[in-house]
């Protein structure tokens, strides 16, 4: 499948939720993509998945309802993701959406640490470029210091960034 269809998609899957929402007068919550569909939506990466990642932010039965139309979608759970706690501040609003937000390069590169396979390095490789290496820098100590994050998860994290920070000279 074309990489711009997949773009396609996922935006007509997101306006099918943003509609139902307006049809039924559901005000939502902001909700936080992150993950290669919410590359894909803000244009910092080309790529096919229609695989759609959000952040867990304990969403109500209102927003569950409007995640449904979804379909295939993954709840990522704040306490196993590798992000600061700030993320909010950086966060990219979808053009066209109510409270559709992508995460920021930058905290993508981090939640992509916290895994770093094969497709997570050719993401990385990608978003570096264009990406603040300064903030990345500040932001890996800010998961570090983080107290609701599990030992397991940070300390793979933790051995991801030696490679990471040799292999991206960060």
């Amino acid at each position: 499948m074309d990489e711009s269809k997949n773009k396609e998609i996922l935006n007509q899957l997101l306006m099918d939720m943003e509609d139902f929402a307006k049809l039924k007068n559901i005000d939502y919550p902001p909700i936080y993509l992150l993950g290669g569909s919410g590359c894909i939506l803000s244009g910092y990466l080309t790529r096919a998945t229609t695989d759609i990642d959000i952040l867990d932010m304990d969403y109500d039965a209102r927003a569950g309802r409007l995640l449904r139309i979804l379909d295939r979608y993954d709840m990522l759970d704040i306490y196993l993701t590798t992000i600061p706690m700030d993320f909010e501040k950086r966060v990219l609003r979808l053009d066209g959406f109510k409270n559709l937000f992508v995460l920021s390069r930058e905290d993508i590169i981090l939640s992509k640490l916290g895994r770093y396979s094969p497709i997570d390095i050719e993401d990385i490789s990608k978003l570096i470029g264009h990406s603040d290496k300064k903030l990345v820098g500040a932001l890996i100590q800010s998961v570090i210091t983080r107290k609701n994050i599990s030992t397991r998860v940070k300390n793979v994290f933790m051995e991801n960034v030696k490679n990471f920070k040799e292999r991206f000279d960060v």
